[in-house]
């Protein structure tokens, strides 16, 4: 499991996660990798970020499906590049369909019995061909949704909700850089909330420079050194405030 998390900023766009990967190996297998992959092909017209949540062989699959349907797709006559709508709407519903049908309804079917839930999902950040940058969610189902301002998924989404909403009151106002650090305070947050998350921060920021995108890794040294003492005192003081309500009953 993990939380990934995007933030639009007035300069550009954030995307951050943990880096616990937990394996099936007949019992639960931890370990720590950066999931936060960037997508490469000549068939788009600017790169994508990545962040893939659930089970960990389904995140796998798509991109290596998403590279190759990406070279077939460049093949043709016709082929015009891809740049985020289009790699949303062609690649990603299409492969995520293609998945969820064969790893859910067929193999349902040839079971014979309800093979469970379908343990994943993406965000997708970069920029139209035009040079605005863009973020969707890619659901489980196939559907994509475009973002808004700030999303998450995984399974500490819910707690990266609350913790955005309050250290992120107008993303409009915020750059990049502030709002990589803002992001990494909710990561660690939601480490101390859900067990599946940890381990180093990962984040990485989209900026258009002369209608070229550029995705950097966020240097390590200028995350907040000390995020999750941070955020300890904040759902301290949180308790604490919590507390005095129940005294005022």
């Amino acid at each position: 499991m993990t939380v990934g998390i995007v933030v639009k900023c007035l300069d550009g766009i954030v995307v951050a996660c943990d880096s616990l990967a937990t394996f099936a190996r007949g019992v639960p297998v931890a370990r720590y990798t950066n999931k936060v992959h960037i997508v490469e092909h000549d068939g788009l017209v600017h790169p994508v970020a990545m962040i893939g949540a659930g089970t960990t062989a389904f995140v796998d699959k798509f991109l290596n499906r998403a590279d190759g349907a990406m070279t077939r797709f460049s093949e043709g006559e016709d082929f015009e590049k891809f740049d985020i709508d289009g790699f949303a709407e062609r690649v990603c519903e299409t492969i995520t369909s293609f998945l969820f049908k064969e790893y859910v309804l067929d193999r349902a079917q040839f079971f014979g019995r309800d093979m469970g839930e379908f343990s994943f999902s993406l965000i997708i950040a970069g920029a139209t061909e035009d040079g605005r940058l863009k973020a969707y969610f890619v659901r489980s189902s196939g559907l994509t949704e475009a973002i808004a301002d700030c999303g998450t998924i995984g399974s500490g989404a819910a707690y990266a909700e609350l913790f955005l909403r309050q250290l992120i009151p107008d993303l409009a106002r915020i750059g990049v850089r502030e709002g990589a650090c803002l992001a990494s305070y909710a990561v660690k947050g939601v480490e101390i909330m859900d067990p599946y998350v940890g381990g180093e921060t990962n984040i990485c920021t989209l900026t258009m420079d002369d209608n070229h995108l550029r995705i950097k890794r966020f240097p390590k040294s200028q995350m907040p050194k000390k995020a999750r003492p941070a955020m300890e005192k904040v759902l301290g003081d949180m308790a604490k405030s919590m507390r005095s309500l129940v005294k005022k009953v």
